[in-house]
């Protein structure tokens, strides 16, 4: 065979090989413009330009290819090309893959399986079969199918008890054998009882399935808003019902990118929504659902919060070491913490948040501390160099996030950010109250330590909300 002749195989062996490969990436290009477009992210002047660019590269890439005078250097060279299509257009289709995933992983699913305890005393060495009553609290938001649920192991009449105060002396009295309660009564129970766990036992663990409520709000990326941001005092489960230990309302205004953080400190004594008579420490609210926390906020303030998102300990942690960690102004120094900016990875940024004891004013510069941890967080994910942290981040929020907010709405704020990546202003307030102890709603008449809240600062507060909504 000549060499003629070999060059000749070779060249055609190659140009088939480079118009298969063209092809793919044909493909891939293609299916990777059509789930960017459905994403609605990125912005349409940057869509339109990067896929006419695109497109006019890919095509001089597959007509090179077909044509039968492209020289073999230049064959190689657009093969080559081919690959690298190939190889861009699947990292975009599994970008677009993840942010599909995880618009749908943190939204709040309309059923969730909550956990519900059945407990007795332990010297009084009862069991299912053998229990008579059971005791359950009129105020469970999911009574209904907590009855249900209990049917199914126990025959035991069942009944319902105003406070949790009143269904432990019910418990401990030998009115009732057992008691149903959920992880956020358990928890307030070993938080007032110091020999709760040595006397206490669990029988068994109920999973109830409950239904949620739908949000239809139509609020856009065009108007201000307001998002209830509760953070719960777990690790792990995001769904898992807590406390809330941080209540923070953010007045979001996507055009003039003013954000308005208020601070509510867990302790104040305010009225449940829906309930009379007795007032509870907000803490509390979380106990009967992230819903009631938002409407007695929402109550309090005198304005309407559609959404919520759902944070616990995993999550702030995970989000800032994503970030490679954040800068954060303290007002006061103490432990590692000096006056000024301290950068912060994310067991840091976590302390830095949750302490209280170290400060004479206590819960309330926790609040603020809470605040610039926040303020930080947002600071660094509006700079531009967090694009190539995009999957990462994406990543560590999952599964540690929740929030009622729709994908369309959160499309619709990543693409105005994208459009022009202007940095947020941001402004945080709080109110202030008088230490004091109380009745509460989830205990009854066992006092504890509540906050009265001062009405100048909620009068004050309210005003400032309403300014930046009708900014």
């Amino acid at each position: 065979m000549s060499k003629h002749t070999r060059n000749m195989k070779e060249k055609f062996s190659l140009r088939n090989a480079g118009k298969v490969v063209s092809i793919v990436a044909a493909i891939m290009y293609v299916i990777a413009v059509v789930m960017v477009i459905n994403m609605h992210i990125v912005p349409v002047k940057y869509l339109v330009i990067g896929i006419l660019l695109t497109a006019i590269v890919m095509a001089g890439i597959v007509m090179g290819l077909f044509m039968r005078q492209t020289r073999r250097a230049v064959v190689i060279v657009l093969l080559l090309l081919s690959l690298l299509v190939i190889g861009v257009s699947t990292y975009v289709i599994s970008v677009s893959r993840s942010t599909s995933s995880f618009l749908e992983a943190i939204q709040q699913a309309e059923y969730t399986t909550e956990e519900y305890s059945v407990i007795a005393m332990k010297d009084r060495h009862i069991d299912l079969l053998q229990a008579k009553q059971a005791a359950l609290l009129q105020n469970d938001p999911y009574r209904n199918n907590v009855t249900d649920a209990l049917k199914t192991v126990t025959s035991a009449a069942q009944k319902p008890y105003g406070d949790l105060t009143s269904a432990m002396i019910a418990l401990e009295g030998s009115q009732s054998d057992i008691a149903v309660l959920n992880a956020g009564y358990m928890q307030l129970l070993r938080d007032n009882y110091a020999d709760f766990d040595s006397k206490i036992e669990v029988l068994t663990t109920l999973h109830v399935r409950v239904q949620h409520q739908t949000n239809t709000s139509n609020a856009s990326a065009t108007k201000p808003f307001v998002v209830y941001i509760s953070g719960i005092d777990t690790y792990g489960d995001i769904a898992s019902v807590s406390r809330s230990d941080v209540n923070m309302l953010a007045v979001v205004n996507p055009v003039t990118r003013k954000l308005l953080l208020v601070n509510t400190p867990r302790d104040y004594y305010v009225q449940l929504h829906g309930t009379s008579g007795t007032r509870d420490k907000l803490t509390h609210a979380g106990i009967y659902g992230i819903d009631m926390s938002r409407q007695t906020l929402g109550d309090l303030y005198g304005v309407n919060i559609d959404y919520y998102i759902r944070v616990n300990f995993t999550s702030l942690v995970n989000i800032v070491d994503t970030l490679g960690g954040v800068d954060v102004y303290s007002d006061v120094a103490f432990k590692s913490y000096r006056v000024g900016y301290n950068h912060m990875n994310g067991k840091q940024a976590l302390e830095f948040s949750r302490e209280r004891y170290s400060f004479a004013a206590g819960d309330r510069q926790r609040g603020k501390d809470q605040q610039r941890v926040i303020e930080a967080i947002i600071a660094k994910m509006s700079n531009a160099q967090n694009i190539v942290r995009y999957q990462a981040l994406l990543g560590s929020l999952q599964g540690a996030l929740q929030t009622n907010m729709s994908s369309r709405l959160i499309e619709q704020l990543a693409n105005k950010q994208l459009d022009d990546m202007k940095r947020w202003q941001t402004e945080s307030i709080s109110v202030d109250g008088a230490g004091a102890s109380a009745p509460t709603y989830s205990m009854g008449a066992q006092p504890l330590y509540v906050m009265v809240p001062d009405q100048q600062t909620v009068d004050a507060a309210k005003t400032k909300i309403g300014n930046y909504l009708a900014q």
